[in-house]
């Protein structure tokens, strides 16, 4: 008989602006990872270079724009750049539901307060920068939408 494979959530960072939030899957060497954005959700089903499967679908406080958001396949991960639908007060979370994940965690490198008035870039300028430094980077309206139309065969072959 076959060994049973095992999916399990992948381990997730993420972090916010005003606008923003940044979510990044840490699962290495994915070469065609499943990704769904929809205005209140993002669905992920990758499998790394070693061959163990990870998917998840994050269940978002609030509704992000899928048409402006953007993400970038690296080595290190999958790096989502997602626009916030009603720019203002910070989340303080990214899922609804209160329950604590042991898999998703704040990205304390990105994070920045709502209150910290060091900041000299505003949210907009911040974005474009973050743009251009992810190379690779690819349109979610374009490319996410999209997967909805492949055969259950390809959906398959993570």
């Amino acid at each position: 008989m076959g060994e049973e494979v095992k999916i399990r959530s992948p381990p997730v960072q993420w972090a916010e602006r005003k606008n923003l939030v940044y979510v990044f899957f840490h699962v290495t060497d994915t070469k065609k990872p499943k990704i769904k954005l929809d205005t209140d959700k993002l669905y992920f089903r990758a499998r790394n270079g070693e061959g163990q499967e990870f998917e998840t679908t994050l269940h978002f406080f609030k509704d992000v724009n899928v048409e402006t958001s953007k993400y970038s396949v690296t080595d290190r991960g999958i790096d989502f750049i997602l626009k916030k639908v009603e720019a203002g007060p910070y989340w303080n979370k990214l899922l609804k539901d209160n329950k604590k994940y042991p898999w998703l965690k704040i990205d304390f490198n990105r994070w920045r307060d709502e209150d910290d008035s060091d900041i000299d870039l505003n949210d907009e300028s911040d974005f474009e920068e973050m743009m251009k430094r992810m190379s690779g980077l690819q349109s979610t309206s374009n490319d996410l939408n999209d997967l909805g139309s492949e055969s259950d065969d390809e959906e398959e072959k993570v």
